[in-house]
């Protein structure tokens, strides 16, 4: 077989591309600017409806919360007036169990807060410096 008959039937003479003249440079760049500008302002609305709805998912979350320890709390007060028969009593209970899981909350995120200042990087942070000097 002939490799000249394997060839395709016709070959390009010239793949160099053509030289884009001004006009289709400025009509490209023009083309460009418009659809980023349109998707800058597409993703600025998304981007204010998303923090409207977060503004408004902030509010109703504790709200919800509050609800949801308000109803437990009925509930717990209710299941030891069962035991009990002295509403009194069970509400003090209750509300003295609210408080101790407050105090252990306010207790923890100050942990959590100390942690997110990283101590011991900064401290080790601090001891590499004073090495290097």
């Amino acid at each position: 077989m002939n490799p000249v008959d394997s060839a395709p039937a016709s070959l390009p003479q010239d793949s160099t591309p053509e030289p884009a003249s001004l006009s289709n440079l400025a009509h490209g760049t023009t083309d460009y600017v418009r659809a980023w500008s349109s998707l800058v302002a597409s993703e600025s609305r998304l981007a204010r409806i998303s923090a409207t709805r977060l503004v408004f998912a902030c509010l109703f979350i504790p709200a919800l919360g509050l609800g949801i320890c308000i109803a437990l709390d009925a509930f717990l007060v209710t299941l030891l007036n069962r035991w009990l028969h002295d509403w009194s009593s069970c509400i003090a209970i209750v509300l003295c169990a609210d408080i101790a899981v407050l105090c252990a909350l306010l207790l923890a995120m100050r942990r959590w807060w100390r942690n997110l200042s990283m101590p011991r990087s900064r401290q080790a942070l601090t001891h590499l410096l004073g090495r290097m000097t």
